[in-house]
Parts: structure tokens; sequence; C-alpha cells
């Protein structure tokens, strides 16, 4: 038989029973619950408890991020340029289209578990998969990671 929690409950880390998320102390066995807040989910200070947003997610997704900016720019670029722009032209807006949002997607998650920022995921994946949204909205996501983390 599985051990099962609700959603406002954690298992303990010590006893493996399930609690409430606000419980301080495990009522099995005195353990100090780990996701325990005060305040409710930020800090003590009124900051984001970083804890909650851990992730193995790489720091090297902005890379990802600026390349499918850039390609799209260089759509837009060559599509004023001329009308077609052939297979190499289709490819690249296949790459552009699933790579950024997915490069922001994972991006967002590296940086909602390592800075004060906490982007909205569905806005920026949404708003970079959208055509002549996507090139503003990349730029303006790498300009705010930038204030936030310092790289790019």
């Amino acid at each position: 038989m599985s051990k099962r929690k609700a959603a406002d409950e954690v298992f303990c880390r010590s006893c493996g029973e399930a609690i409430k998320r606000a419980s301080e102390l495990c009522p099995n066995c005195g353990v100090r619950n780990d996701k325990y807040s005060p305040t409710g989910g930020g800090s003590a200070d009124g900051s984001r408890d970083l804890t909650q947003y851990e992730t193995s997610v790489s720091d090297t997704w902005w890379y990802g991020v600026a390349a499918g900016t850039g390609i799209w720019l260089l759509l837009v670029i060559a599509s004023a340029a001329t009308s077609d722009l052939g297979a190499a032209g289709g490819f690249l807006v296949l790459i552009g289209w699933v790579g950024l949002p997915l490069s922001v997607y994972f991006d967002t998650r590296y940086v909602r578990a390592n800075s004060e920022w906490d982007p909205n995921v569905a806005v920026w994946v949404v708003l970079t998969a959208v055509w002549f949204l996507n090139v503003p909205a990349g730029a303006a996501y790498l300009y705010r990671r930038h204030q936030v983390l310092g790289v790019p």
C-alpha cells in the first residue's frame, strides 16, 4: 500500500508520514517540517522562498533564448528582403517556433530558482511563440534576466 497525501500536505522527511504543509513539527515524530513557513510562502523578510523552486535545470538555457530571438530577427529581415525563403527558411522557422519557447520555458525555471524574479512561465512562452511578438519578447526577457542575474 503506497502512502498518499493531500494537496496541502507533505511527507515528513524523518518518518514519512503525511503532514500538513503549514505544520511546523511532525505530530508523529516531532521533526521540523522543511516546508514550514510562518509567513505562508515567503521568508521572514518578505522575499520569496527560493527553496520551493529548486531545479536541476541548467543555467545555459539563455543561449537558446538568445539564439531563438536571433533566428527570428534574421527571419524577419530576410522575409522583408525576399518573399521566398526556401527550405532553409522553413527549417529556421521550425527551429525558432519550437526552440525559443522551449528555451524560455526551461530558463524561467532556472531564473525562478535562482533570483527574486518570478516570471510567469505561460506568458513568456506564449509571447515568444507568437510571430512578430517573439523578437521583442525574447529581447525583453533577456534584458530582465540580465537585471536579476547579471547574465547574459
